[in-house]
């Protein structure tokens, strides 16, 4: 047998290394559940979320829980930061994607004393640590961790994803082969049916409880409606079989007559696109009432980023011929393939209406870049930041409360979402001395009367500006007022304890920044947002047996400080 050539012992070689270095399929790891025993689902990847999709899965579990790798990899990112995800640790697989544990109580001893040492190294509890692939390799099934209730959390869980690790985006961990049993169908509530103008604005809108009789479900035979053009919405959840949470849908399809006109599925969600939620979900009916809709149509194009089989040059908004009755199919599935849907006819009926009053002061049209300036106050938002046409209503109201530097100015209103941001700028109406400049900040009333800050710089033409990321009553406020600072647990005598802990809040919201010490040496104290609480353990640094003098100065974003001071026995 001829043997081969150095050039095609060459090529051999060159095609074996080349194999070596292809990223593997989704199909070649074969990933395993991050917890042992049932996997009992609170939160599906999709769910809708304010302003955002869900991007992994929520497993409940109890505190410590531990938490494994589900494939071979390394740590390629750890992030320790007071709200968000807490306590994160980020692995990367062979195979092109990222395995993500969140909220985590405790971390693998190496991890955690890594993380300690660029915590003191840099005086600092927030962390955003990054690895290459020799740091900290992790074979499958090697515990990373144990569950928590870290950053933005109410409950302890594990909050897990799949992503692409090019890109980041978030994929379905349902995807990936975890064994979730599963045999109920989602549950359909409500539809919802909106007569659009032709700025695609509801003129007019119905809603339907549906009724649902062992598993299937009916709508009303036919819906009347006053408009040739329609938009459909349902209230819809899915339960999986081990758990009573009503948790998101997987996926819908809307059908005319036979024809499929609009569907969806919750399959890949890049994290720039996830605020897109707002144009394919009843804003509204959210912001009013905490209610959550599917659109079964786009508000805007950009929106149709989700998976899908359909044309994403058409919205999904439905056209209608006078007195001719349109047959409508409407489903939602799960991931487990389980399927609940509802069929009805929609007629036309046209009707003599009056239009619409739409009273406003300006009109903004979507996809395109819009300035108001009236010399008190300036708006700018870029092309992408409506999903429709705006009828845009402002007022500019006067306000001598204490702490008012300026007109509250009304935008709009905030049932009206707003993409990304905008720049808001606002002139002061009083003369501000030179030394309170640095203690202004440009703030918006909450629902509940307060007021939130968005923090902000002073332009060289006098104004205030700063971004806003939703309408609403925004005005300029002077703060001068410290954080405060109180005690959760803090015993003078703590030779028996394990740590302390104290409560750090302000007049305003937002999160403040602060330095503790110990007989003057810095301290680790880890902060948890949502609970305004800062808690410091001995065991991450004892000062030993003796009287020691604690230390913390607290800091709020108009350069506002407090320093607060005890002596303890240890």
């Amino acid at each position: 047998m001829r043997q081969p050539t150095r050039r095609q012992d060459y090529k051999i070689t060159l095609l074996f290394l080349l194999l070596l270095t292809l990223p593997l399929s989704a199909q070649d790891l074969d990933y395993r559940a991050p917890l042992n025993g049932p996997l009992l689902v609170t939160g599906t990847f999709g769910e809708l979320r304010s302003d955002h999709f869900h991007a992994g899965l929520d497993f409940r579990a109890s505190t410590n829980t531990p938490v494994y790798n589900v494939a071979e990899g390394y740590v390629s990112r750890i992030v320790v930061s007071p709200g968000g995800y807490g306590q994160a640790v980020y692995v990367d697989h062979p195979d092109g994607h990222r395995s993500v544990y969140a909220h985590l109580e405790t971390l693998r001893p190496e991890l955690l004393d890594t993380v300690r040492a660029r915590q003191f190294a840099e005086e600092k509890f927030r962390q955003d640590l990054r690895f290459d692939s020799t740091a900290f390799p992790l074979q499958q099934g090697e515990q990373i961790g144990g569950v928590g209730n870290r950053g933005h959390s109410f409950g302890s869980h594990l909050h897990f994803e799949m992503r692409d690790a090019k890109t980041d985006a978030a994929l379905n961990p349902l995807d990936f082969g975890f064994s979730i049993p599963d045999t109920r169908a989602p549950q359909i509530r409500n539809l919802r049916v909106y007569e659009l103008d032709n700025h695609g604005l509801e003129t007019h809108i119905q809603t339907f409880k549906i009724a649902e009789s062992r598993g299937k479900y009916r709508a009303p035979d036919t819906i009347v409606v006053g408009s040739p053009r329609i938009g459909l919405a349902l209230k819809a959840y899915d339960r999986q079989n081990a758990m009573p949470n009503w948790n998101g849908i997987y996926g819908g399809e809307l059908y005319a007559d036979t024809t499929r006109i609009f569907d969806f599925r919750f399959g890949r969600i890049p994290f720039e696109e996830t605020e897109y939620l707002n144009a394919l979900t009843d804003y509204e009916e959210w912001n009013k009432n905490t209610s959550w809709y599917h659109r079964f149509w786009a508000l805007t194009q950009d929106a149709m980023f989700l998976e899908t089989a359909m044309d994403k040059t058409y919205d999904g908004s439905l056209r209608l011929l006078p007195n001719r009755p349109l047959p409508v199919r409407m489903l939602v599935n799960d991931q487990a393939g389980n399927v609940s849907g509802i069929t009805f006819a929609l007629v036309y009926r046209p009707q003599e209406r009056a239009p619409q009053p739409r009273p406003h002061q300006y009109f903004l049209p979507a996809g395109e870049r819009s300035i108001i300036d009236n010399g008190a106050m300036r708006l700018e938002l870029d092309a992408d930041a409506l999903y429709r046409d705006l009828f845009f209503r402002y007022a500019q109201l006067p306000d001598a409360s204490a702490g008012h530097l300026s007109h509250t100015h009304q935008l709009h209103d905030p049932l009206t979402p707003l993409h990304g941001h905008g720049k808001l700028s606002i002139r002061p109406d009083q003369h501000i001395a030179d030394s309170l400049r640095d203690h202004v900040f440009l703030g918006k009333c909450q629902p509940d009367g307060q007021w939130s800050g968005n923090g902000g710089n002073w332009t060289d033409d006098g104004r205030f500006r700063a971004n806003v990321y939703s309408f609403g009553d925004y005005a300029l406020f002077l703060d001068t007022i410290p954080p405060q600072v109180a005690i959760n647990y803090f015993a003078t005598d703590l030779r028996r304890g394990a740590g302390f802990s104290l409560l750090i809040t302000d007049n305003v919201q937002g999160a403040l920044q602060y330095r503790g010490t110990i007989n003057g040496e810095w301290v680790l104290l880890e902060y948890d947002i949502k609970n305004d609480k800062l808690t410091y353990n001995f065991k991450d640094g004892d000062p030993g047996p003796g009287q020691h003098r604690f230390a913390i100065e607290v800091t709020d974003r108009q350069g506002n400080s407090t320093v607060w001071e005890r002596s303890f026995r240890r």
